[in-house]
């Protein structure tokens, strides 16, 4: 797809930005992929932003998302049903089949320039039924990026990907009705549950072939800045880095996909509950650089706000991306200042 330098003052509603449009800080304003209007024409314009990039050709750019999101769709189902075979047969006692993980995680870095259509996809995947299978996927997406929007070296997002995708293996020695249990676990369960990170250390590393970085992330993925996690109840710097990106991509992915017993929250409803204590639960500078960089991917989104309107996000601002502004019709509806009103749900 063809890119073209254009003067903001050239722009025109409904063109989509072709690159990250940064600010002198570093801050990026709006994401590859943005569709324009009028609100965001006129926030650059404020910000001093001169030009900007743009697809030349918006009418097949669309065409030919269409056809991206068919053909994510399909090998990202047959990833998912790939992952659930490969659990199933560690918990028969079969043995890592790292071959495999190895495929899942290229097929995932291959998608790594693909940001928008990515968490798009995520946004308003419904597969609840299939939640621990899913979930493994949807982390390693999420960790991929946060990896890219860390600036990690190529190699190392590539064995953050791999760590991602095994995070989650030791649910396979979790006995099945505490894993599909449809409500929340009791302290009993729960203390059983907690044993699925050292599970999961323990069937990567008779691999040799995954390297202790990997090792590690899988272990300490539910280890906490504050000392509260487990199972190591480590702290600071004593949790690995691709521990502590995983962890804030767990946390964010479960609170935004259904489950049998619990609707999603929406993105901004996840902010808002990660910034409560993820401060002190997380890495803080990971944790900004993904909600700031995550949020912004919502610009464009169709919603649905508590009285029942329909509207479109036409701006978060990086500070405060739980409250974005919403136009609905011609009114503009900054969230951070309408507390009575909240998005319920994202229509596309």
């Amino acid at each position: 797809m063809r890119k073209r330098m254009v003067n903001i003052n050239d722009c025109s509603i409904g063109d989509k930005v072709a690159l990250d449009v940064i600010s002198d800080t570093g801050a990026t304003i709006v994401t590859e992929g943005t569709l324009l209007n009028e609100f965001i024409i006129n926030k650059l314009k404020q910000l001093g932003i001169k030009q900007i990039h743009i697809y030349a050709n918006e009418s097949s750019y669309l065409s030919q998302k269409e056809i991206y999101f068919e053909q994510f769709t399909k090998k990202y189902t047959q990833n998912v049903d790939t992952i659930k075979n490969l659990i199933g047969d560690l918990a028969s006692g079969k043995k890592l089949d790292y071959t495999t993980i190895t495929s899942i995680s290229e097929d995932i870095k291959k998608e790594i320039n693909e940001k928008d259509n990515i968490i798009k996809f995520l946004s308003t995947l419904k597969a609840y039924d299939q939640y621990t299978y899913n979930h493994s996927m949807n982390v390693a997406f999420y960790s991929m990026l946060l990896g890219k929007w860390l600036k990690l070296p190529d190699e190392i997002i590539t064995e953050l990907t791999k760590a991602a995708v095994m995070h989650d293996l030791g649910k396979a020695k979790i006995p099945d009705e505490i894993l599909n249990k449809k409500g929340p676990l009791n302290k009993d369960e729960f203390e059983i549950m907690k044993k699925h990170a050292q599970y999961g250390y323990e069937i990567a590393k008779q691999d040799t072939r995954v390297n202790i970085e990997v090792l590690k992330g899988i272990l300490m993925h539910h280890e906490r800045e504050d000392g509260t996690g487990y199972p190591l109840k480590l702290k600071g710097d004593k949790i690995n880095l691709f521990a502590k990106i995983i962890s804030i991509c767990d946390v964010y992915d479960a609170l935004t996909q259904e489950r049998v017993y619990k609707g999603r929250m929406t993105p901004f409803d996840a902010f808002k509950m990660i910034e409560l204590d993820g401060y002190t639960k997380f890495d803080t500078a990971i944790l900004l650089t993904f909600l700031q960089n995550i949020a912004s991917y919502y610009i464009g989104m169709q919603v649905v706000l508590n009285d029942g309107r329909v509207g479109e996000v036409v701006y978060i601002t990086p500070k405060n991306v739980a409250y974005p502004i919403i136009k609905v019709g011609d009114e503009l509806i900054d969230l951070m200042n309408k507390k009575d009103l909240k998005i319920v749900s994202l229509l596309n």
